[in-house]
């Protein structure tokens, strides 16, 4: 593999982040090493890439300019590599993925694990954040294919239902509060304790919107705690008699072990799709070779 000048990582990493602590966490090397490779970028451009307002660090006009070169320079590197790797008859390179939390932290692994055995040549890096950031990551060319849970109405993105989630109310094994058939009707969900995440979470919208169609509304639930990863909502579930809504993908391993169970909700399904998303038009070697490489497992029933 031809590697492109590490000065132009550092200054694309030190960009995307604007901050330099970031960058280095991001290149897994130091600051001062970070400083380093700007200044000697910046006196090879005559000008400065970045500037400080206060306590934020800004791209100067020049920096912007370098950043669109620098990002179509990766470009031409990754596909020069790809190339390199056809003619020895190995599928080589760089496979930048960007995924919704649910997704990179409980699936994720598995189908990248998978891939990585068939294809241990391409490199992968995987960013998770919502969907508007992966949006945003796709625009910027920062990755060249997300998986996302929800639509957006941005015409330059393309989307494609990818796998079929389901949303389901969770509480701990042995709950007083569940009947031996682990059911309960709609009607009593008010009269719950509930521990949910923090506001402005996609998860939180489709359940609300769910919870509307059957009258019941988001302000009637008694929320008890709100806390920001579904991890800890878990690990709360599991000391206490509270409920929450959660993706039957994230809770596997308890529903295994027995700590956790699903509470049907009678007259109550709430489901939703991932998506893959990328810019309208023709996505590369490598991330089409990984959408198929997904959905073929689907298929098979080899990732859930």
């Amino acid at each position: 593999m031809i590697a492109i000048d590490f000065k132009i990582q550092v200054f694309i990493a030190a960009a995307r982040h604007l901050n330099f602590s970031k960058a280095a966490q991001d290149l897994n090397i130091s600051q001062p090493a970070v400083s380093k490779n700007i200044h000697e970028l910046e006196v090879q451009a005559g000008r400065n890439l970045f500037e400080r307002n206060g306590n934020r660090l800004l791209l100067t006009e020049t920096g912007q300019m370098v950043l669109s070169y620098a990002q179509q320079l990766t470009g031409i590197y990754e596909q020069m590599n790809e190339n390199l790797g056809i003619l020895d008859g190995k599928t080589a390179g760089e496979l930048r993925l960007g995924a919704s939390t649910t997704f990179s932290h409980y699936i994720i692994p598995t189908l990248v694990a998978a891939f990585h055995n068939k294809y241990p040549l391409i490199k992968i890096k995987i960013l998770h954040g919502n969907s508007h950031q992966v949006e945003e990551w796709l625009q910027q060319k920062e990755i060249d294919l997300g998986i996302v849970e929800g639509l957006s109405d941005n015409v330059s993105m393309k989307y494609e239902a990818f796998l079929k989630d389901e949303i389901v109310l969770v509480s701990r094994y042995g709950n007083p509060k569940v009947n031996k058939d682990a059911t309960i009707s709609a009607a009593i969900l008010p009269t719950l304790d509930f521990v949910l995440r923090e506001q402005g979470s996609g998860t939180n919208e489709i359940i609300r919107k769910a919870l509307m169609q059957i009258g019941i509304g988001w302000h009637e639930l008694n929320v008890k705690a709100i806390l920001a990863s579904t991890e800890s909502i878990k690990n709360f579930l599991l000391s206490t008699d509270c409920f929450s809504f959660l993706s039957i993908h994230a809770i596997g391993k308890e529903l295994k072990s027995g700590e956790l169970q699903v509470v049907d909700i009678n007259g109550l399904d709430i489901e939703r799709y991932f998506f893959f998303v990328h810019l309208q038009g023709v996505i590369g070697r490598l991330p089409e070779s990984f959408r198929r490489f997904a959905m073929h497992c689907i298929a098979e029933n080899q990732l859930v």
